[in-house]
């Protein structure tokens, strides 16, 4: 049964980062819609791989809300500031194997289970393009509400403002005047454990489906490090760099991906070869024993000790005698070729045995377990600083998010009086400004912005990962090399 890794995409579309939840509604729906907030017209209906589009509502909102363009124009008029989350988008892999109606009744299915039964109101659209293999790709994008609704269609509050009290139940004063309090989310939608939890729920419904459809195939939502797989996964490419990569445009993303579709398939070619040399070395101790007591048998007074067993150079010479005497029992034409090839590929095999000193079958299990550790290792490093190369390049958003905060920030730090006030005021944009200090430090060691020291390092870590392809090829050449005295008594045998 064949088992796939499920590919998903959870992000927040926040006014910080430039978004309009219009555009990506209209882009999700191929639709064209207007933006009352900017002032815009966004159209995308000219696209043609929309297969299915539906606003799933809970049971209590009104229904003027299934109009997509009132929907998140609503949202977009409900959150005041510069810095607002308007609303959570998904991407979820749907299976080729199942039928397009199966496929609506699965994601439809998840909808109502996991989003709209919580008081969400989820926007749904399925994509069905052509991928690379020519073969169908579909996927659904979900876009979800932040706030809950009441039944008369208004707004929640995300959070409420909880007081907290001292050891005898009293509120704490400030020097402000102002009582200490901190924000509790009203639901437990932004928990850090929902993505995750999405992806084993949206698993286990498509392996349902799979299983109910008498498909051998399964999705494992676990991600490759969860599995304990070596592959490096690949990055999200993002609506732009997609959007250019489908008109034959190169990006710095697509490009990555593709050293990492490369670095995957060499890997996994050299792990396959490697590990099927290994199989044949178990079974050919098995058959040489076989072969060796048939022989002793035969010339019991030329071979009286079984000390030499594991001799390669033995049991090379016993299978070369052992193939002469076939070939002796043709006609003399192709006797005469055989003889000759067996000699080829018997010299072959001498002369890289003796040149790699390789005396014994254990000899070569251990060249072999060489090898492996070495390509293992190989892929860890690549593995390490290919994620090294992504966290830096993360680097870039958290300082952007830094300057735009700056003035906030330093202005609230500087302040002696009403600072508590100033500070529930504009909690999100110093939130923000430290929260990506402190991830900064995290990932390079440093709170400062140092974009130049960030790019060399990445160029520096490119350098060493380049070098460590010429080792993997390397390796590989060394298999190949390995392979002859695999091919050799293989075929004097």
């Amino acid at each position: 049964m064949e088992i796939k890794s499920l590919h998903t995409h959870v992000d927040i579309v926040t006014r910080s980062k430039g978004h309009s939840v219009i555009v990506k509604a209209a882009y999700n729906a191929r639709d064209k819609l207007q933006d009352e907030y900017y002032g815009k017209t966004h159209d995308y209906s000219k696209k043609t791989d929309l297969v299915f589009s539906k606003i799933f509502l809970p049971e209590h909102i009104p229904k003027e809300f299934s109009n997509r363009e009132y929907l998140w124009n609503e949202v977009e008029k409900i959150e005041k500031s510069k810095n607002s989350q308007l609303a959570r988008n998904l991407l979820f892999e749907l299976p080729r194997e199942l039928n397009e109606q199966e496929r609506i009744k699965l994601i439809s299915e998840f909808i109502e289970e996991n989003f709209t039964s919580k008081g969400m109101i989820a926007d749904c659209n399925i994509h069905n393009p052509m991928a690379s293999d020519h073969e169908e790709q579909p996927h659904a994008h979900i876009l979800l509400t932040l706030r809950e609704m009441d039944r008369e269609g208004k707004w929640k509050p995300k959070c409420r403002k909880e007081y907290i009290l001292d050891e005898n139940g009293e509120k704490i004063k400030l020097k402000s005047g102002n009582y200490k309090s901190r924000k509790v989310n009203l639901n437990d939608w932004n928990e850090p454990d929902k993505a995750k939890e999405w992806r084993e729920n949206f698993s286990k419904k498509a392996n349902e489906y799979l299983a109910r459809n008498n498909i051998a195939k399964r999705i494992d939502p676990r991600t490759f490090e969860e599995q304990g797989r070596e592959e490096l996964p690949q990055i999200h490419l993002g609506t732009s760099s997609y959007q250019m990569e489908k008109k034959g445009i190169q990006t710095e993303r697509g490009n990555q991906n593709r050293k990492i579709i490369a670095l995957n398939l060499e890997f996994r070619k050299l792990k396959e070869e490697l590990s099927k040399l290994t199989s044949w070395i178990g079974s050919l101790l098995g058959s040489l024993q076989v072969k060796y007591d048939e022989y002793k048998q035969e010339k019991k007074e030329e071979y009286e000790n079984k000390a030499e067993l594991f001799n390669l150079y033995e049991y090379i010479s016993i299978y070369y005698d052992l193939q002469g005497e076939k070939a002796r029992k043709l006609n003399p034409y192709v006797s005469n070729k055989k003889i000759g090839a067996d000699l080829r590929r018997f010299s072959k095999a001498r002369i890289y045995l003796k040149d790699n000193n390789l005396k014994t079958i254990a000899d070569l299990q251990e060249k072999i377990s060489t090898l492996q550790a070495k390509n293992k290792k190989i892929s860890q490093d690549i593995k390490a600083k290919t994620a090294r190369i992504e966290s830096l390049n993360k680097c870039f958003t958290y300082a952007d998010i830094i300057k735009d905060n700056k003035q906030v920030f330093e202005e609230w730090n500087s302040k002696s009086l009403f600072k508590d006030s100033f500070y529930n005021s504009h909690k999100e944009e110093i939130d923000k400004y430290k929260r990506a200090r402190a991830i900064l430090e995290k990932i390079t060691g440093s709170s400062a912005i140092k974009s130049k020291d960030w790019k060399k390092e990445i160029q520096s870590l490119e350098s060493e990962i380049s070098k460590l392809n010429i080792q993997s090829q390397k390796v590989k050449e060394e298999y190949e090399s390995i392979n002859h005295i695999k091919y050799a008594v293989k075929t004097v045998n």
